[in-house]
């Protein structure tokens, strides 16, 4: 029961730090919208900082299923750590296409002719928002590579241990 609890508890913590993150960078998007405003050199950086981002993020993905084919030894445990896997998935794909949503508002800003300037200041409140909310969702991304790393780790280590202690880990945790 203690399980569920620590779930629910980090589900409002999660929100807690979104919430705070979307309230954050929406405040620099409108403030700091004039700052980004015909600086192109201030733009090109956030795209270069988001295109390496993005591609982390799919080194990132490429590992996310690996300790789980590690650890399970049988048909049914891969079924059951599925859900798992499709949602450590799941969340790191929409923190992909919102890297993508990034660079798709930098591509629309250079496209948005100068006669628009009202279309193109919420255009560049938009990106300098979204970039500022993706830049700070990112700083999740080592703990999620640690946390995948530690997972491996701990399969191939259940793996390689001798028969005797296989067998004693296994009745502890029953």
């Amino acid at each position: 029961m203690s399980k569920h609890i620590r779930q629910f508890e980090f589900a409002w913590g999660r929100l807690a730090f979104l919430s705070i993150a979307i309230i954050f960078s929406s405040l620099i998007g409108w403030f700091g919208q004039p700052l980004i405003s015909n600086n192109t050199d201030a733009i090109n950086t956030i795209v270069t900082i988001f295109s390496i981002l993005a591609g982390f993020l799919i080194a990132v993905i490429t590992f996310i299923a690996e300790p789980a084919l590690a650890r399970a030894k049988n048909w049914e445990e891969l079924q059951k750590l599925k859900p798992l896997v499709e949602k450590k998935l799941a969340r790191q794909s929409i923190l992909f296409v919102l890297y993508l949503a990034t660079l798709g508002l930098a591509l629309l800003m250079f496209l948005v002719p100068d006669d628009y300037h009202n279309i193109l200041v919420w255009f560049e409140r938009a990106f300098l928002a979204l970039a500022i909310f993706i830049f700070i969702l990112s700083f999740t991304l080592p703990g999620s590579l640690m946390k995948i790393q530690m997972e491996r780790y701990e399969s191939i280590l259940e793996s390689s241990a001798p028969q005797n202690l296989q067998r004693d880990s296994k009745d502890q945790q029953v």
